[in-house]
């Protein structure tokens, strides 16, 4: 049955608890886990950016950021992402990276999001140092943050649920991995109009479109529009997540979002102006600013739902 696309619930302020990735307790004014360092669920805003990699690395880099924002409407913040770097068990640098919107129409949105975010992060991590290639690395991040979210739920009663978009990718390929309506981008700040979207919303919308049922503009002005088909819950449909993976050949900017950006920007031409450079973010900080100009854009059109960008610049190693 198909459940309502996420958004806050009316919970109050995130207070200190346990750690979805490990149990531990959450304290300290930074709302992270004392143990393993992980983000708690709910903050009202936060930013990370990824340590550039080590000397030595040739060709294709990948520098990431994420930012997140509750927004002006909502009560609480049920996004969450988490962004990490690991040397594979070849040598390789690699990013994993997700998003996750927690869906509010039953409880333990925010917590879901946020266990999702973490578990499929560690999981991407070990897959990766074990062996594993970027497809299987990233099957088995979606799988665990399918079973941890699921672990959420309670006796009885609604499930936790969100939604997930994913990638992983090294110097060379990228891979995306998705479930629900949060999305993954290709931007070209050089060329915008060469930007493009990499997903397809798991939404009424979508289906009844692809399916010719619905005509695009009919489809998205329906109240049905953002209503999600697929999910991570314990409830879920038992379906596999999609994903998508390519080599890269040339710089440019991967974009991780959750609904509460790409419904104010969904044109991939304007996140690649949004971005505020005429060329891919080349540097840490110019990254974490392009990250930021996403998410701000998104507050400056209307802020209605929570908003989550994480960026992955892919730029020529410097020498």
């Amino acid at each position: 049955m198909p459940i309502e696309p996420a958004s806050a619930s009316p919970s109050p302020s995130v207070s200190p608890g346990a750690c979805g990735a490990c149990g531990e307790p959450i304290t300290g004014e930074d709302a992270r886990c004392t143990s393993c360092g992980h983000r708690a669920a709910g903050v009202d805003h936060a930013e990370e950016v990824l340590e550039a990699p080590g000397a030595g690395v040739e060709g294709l880099v990948v520098l990431g950021a994420g930012v997140t924002d509750r927004g002006h409407k909502r009560r609480r913040n049920e996004d969450a992402f988490a962004l990490e770097r690991v040397t594979t068990a070849a040598g390789a640098a690699a990013v994993v990276a997700v998003v996750c919107d927690g869906v509010a129409s039953v409880p333990g949105g925010a917590t879901a999001s946020r266990t999702a975010c973490d578990v499929a992060v560690a999981a991407g991590q070990e897959a990766l140092v074990a062996g594993q290639d970027l497809d299987d690395a990233a099957a088995t991040m979606v799988d665990a943050a399918r079973g941890a979210v699921a672990a959420l739920a309670p006796g009885a009663g609604a499930a936790p649920a969100c939604t997930y978009v994913a990638a992983v990718l090294d110097g060379e390929r990228a891979v995306v991995t998705w479930v629900g309506d949060s999305r993954a981008y290709w931007l070209s700040p050089a060329a915008p109009e060469d930007s493009a979207a990499l997903t397809e919303d798991d939404s009424w919308a979508a289906e009844m479109v692809a399916a010719g049922i619905v005509g695009e503009d009919d489809a998205l002005t329906d109240p049905r529009a953002h209503v999600i088909t697929r999910w991570l819950a314990a409830d879920a449909p038992d379906v596999l997540a999609r994903h998508r993976n390519w080599v890269l050949d040339d710089s440019g900017t991967l974009l991780l979002c959750s609904d509460g950006v790409w419904n104010h920007l969904p044109d991939p031409a304007v996140l690649a102006a949004a971005l505020g450079t005429a060329t891919t973010p080349s540097d840490a900080d110019a990254v974490h600013a392009g990250a930021k100009a996403l998410v701000d854009a998104a507050l400056d059109e209307g802020g209605h739902d929570n908003a989550t960008a994480i960026l992955l610049a892919v730029t020529p190693a410097r020498t």
